[in-house]
């Protein structure tokens, strides 16, 4: 039906859209909710031409009859198993046929069918708004963190039974005991299914209308259909960040330019951890004064050097593997790893390096995570070096990083200038510990020759558009002199994205995302065993089952 008759009282862009050819024929299954029309209305008023079924008046074949553009799954009371009707019937037929999208209950029937469980939270919310937390692609793409949105549940997908297919797309921050998120969104990794718990048709919540919107444009069944969606263009649509490409310019590391940004993700996080350090220093106990008093106790765990560790690798390419629960570009990854036995995983695996993330809201990381890891790690023979992962500007965060037992810490040239960013080196430094000095562009390189930095990280991953080029390394080793251990950072999830740095000279590589994502006990960077010969990386699945590390999937062949 068109919006001929409806008018949007509600104070978020009230202005009706023109009809939409990608929703001309939409389908809402009303599981006897109020919330059905808010939904309704906002599909309407967002360009679409809706048809709506009662969850008990209609039968699949009728539904398939009606060839609907789009499925949507409304809000309702009760669970999923019990309460739905033909919605949890619909979304198996539809999924991977047609774009569907589910609210609230909606959402619990989509974790439902691909093999979740809906349980009780442990709250109880009606009408109540909270802090939205996503990972800006989908429906989610344009909008910014920490949106209100509106909560009217008990319920919700567990992260313990989170099947395989999905993946967790926003969430509310560590509400739970332990500091466990509620799951707020999932999407479907190959088909076009999205699902929110909260209520994006609420007047109270802030941009449902542009979520909706962002549904309605997505066509097919598969994301690899849509030029909008999950897989568009390398997550460089993040809220926030930047504008589409506009010309032929290039970047000074020799990359094609995605345009000038507005506001990068970088400067976002820069800002929140300067008022959470500021904070932080308040607080008895921590106050920097307290910090330095433990230090000079010499009560610091003892420390082993960055360089030496990473040149008594026995291989070509030594692995720095990181610890990381979430990142801006990818969402949540793994929220429920423990720290400690992840890094004694990778130190059993081989990896001269544990990066340990330590930044709380986009990360989800924290210091007592790098405490805990170089805890495990006490009295391992040739231990791995524990590097501090964070958006480093001050000297407190170094001292605080040392006294946690961190052997190193990273500094970001690009969010420093070059006054702070020596200061910081030669701090670090005093406390025995050589920094991770991270560049991006020939610019950056020439910084931090010039700082004289021994290890010396080149991040492929853009950081104001966060696309990721792995030649970008490559095309800075001419740079540095061969004394100079130089790491390829970010974007490697297999050999061949790792057999030209052998080649070029790089020292060791830093793995994250695709050693957190295994499916398996762990997915780590082994090698062979023979340590006369120094070879290439190779990734493959092991398992721990046995008291020794055995390949239990030789999943890539050697490089």
């Amino acid at each position: 039906m068109p919006a001929l008759n409806l008018v949007d009282y509600s104070p978020n862009d009230p202005r009706p859209s023109s009809l939409l050819s990608t929703a001309s024929n939409l389908v809402l299954i009303d599981n006897y909710d109020s919330f059905t029309w808010n939904v309704y209305q906002y599909l309407v008023l967002e360009g679409a031409t809706v048809k709506v079924f009662r969850n008990d008046e209609i039968s699949l074949a009728e539904l398939v009859g009606f060839r609907p553009t789009q499925l949507v799954i409304s809000p309702g009371p009760g669970h999923p198993h019990t309460d739905a009707g033909i919605s949890c019937e619909a979304i198996r037929h539809f999924a991977g046929k047609i774009p569907i999208f589910g609210v609230c209950m909606g959402e619990q029937c989509i974790f439902s069918v691909f093999g979740g469980r809906v349980e009780v939270t442990g709250e109880i919310l009606h009408g109540k708004t909270s802090p939205l937390r996503h990972d800006a692609r989908g429906i989610y793409m344009g909008l910014s963190q920490d949106i209100p949105v509106t909560r009217y549940h008990s319920l919700a997908g567990t992260h313990v039974s989170l099947p395989d297919s999905l993946e967790v797309t926003s969430w509310i921050p560590g509400v739970l005991d332990g500091g466990k998120s509620i799951i707020m969104g999932v999407r479907h990794k190959q088909f076009v299914v999205e699902g929110v718990q909260f209520h994006p048709e609420s007047i109270l919540t802030q941009d449902g209308k542009v979520m909706l919107r962002n549904f309605l444009k997505m066509e097919g069944g598969t994301w690899a259909e849509n030029d909008s969606g999950r897989n568009l263009a390398k997550e460089k649509d993040l809220a926030n960040s930047i504008k589409p490409p506009h010309n032929d310019q290039t970047c000074s590391n020799g990359a094609p330019t995605a345009g000038k940004p507005k506001e990068s993700i970088l400067e976002q996080i820069f800002q929140h951890r300067r008022r959470g350090v500021e904070a932080q220093k308040l607080i008895l106990s921590q106050r920097p004064w307290d910090l330095q008093a433990a230090y000079d106790m010499s009560i610091s765990p003892p420390q082993i050097s960055l360089v030496d560790r990473l040149r008594r690798s026995p291989y070509n390419l030594a692995l720095m593997a990181e610890i990381k629960r979430a990142s801006p570009s990818k969402g949540v990854i793994s929220l429920e790893t423990c720290a400690p036995q992840q890094a004694r995983k990778y130190a059993l695996a081989g990896a001269s390096v544990i990066s340990v993330l330590t930044e709380p809201e986009w990360f989800k990381g924290n210091i007592d995570d790098l405490r805990a890891v170089r805890q495990s790690l006490e009295g391992m023979p040739n231990r791995p070096a524990v590097l501090r992962k964070e958006f480093i500007f001050d000297q407190y965060q170094i001292l605080e990083a040392r006294l946690a037992g961190a052997d190193t810490v990273l500094l970001i040239v690009k969010m420093l200038d070059e006054g702070t960013l020596r200061k910081l080196y030669t701090y670090s430094q005093s406390l025995g510990m050589e920094p991770l000095v991270e560049v991006n562009t020939l610019e950056e390189m020439d910084v931090a020759i010039s700082l004289g930095a021994q290890v010396v990280g080149v991040n492929n991953r853009n950081l104001t558009n966060f696309e990721v080029d792995l030649d970008t390394t490559s095309r800075l080793m001419h740079k540095v002199a061969r004394e100079t251990i130089v790491c390829a950072l970010s974007g490697i999830s297999g050999p061949n994205d790792v057999a030209a740095y052998s080649k070029n000279g790089v020292g060791a590589v830093l793995v994250g995302e695709a050693l957190m994502r295994a499916a398996d006990t762990a997915a780590f960077a082994v090698r062979d065993r023979q340590k006369r010969r120094k070879l290439p990386l190779k990734l493959v699945q092991i398992s721990l089952a046995s008291s020794s590390l055995r390949a239990a999937n030789a999943a890539f062949r050697k490089i």
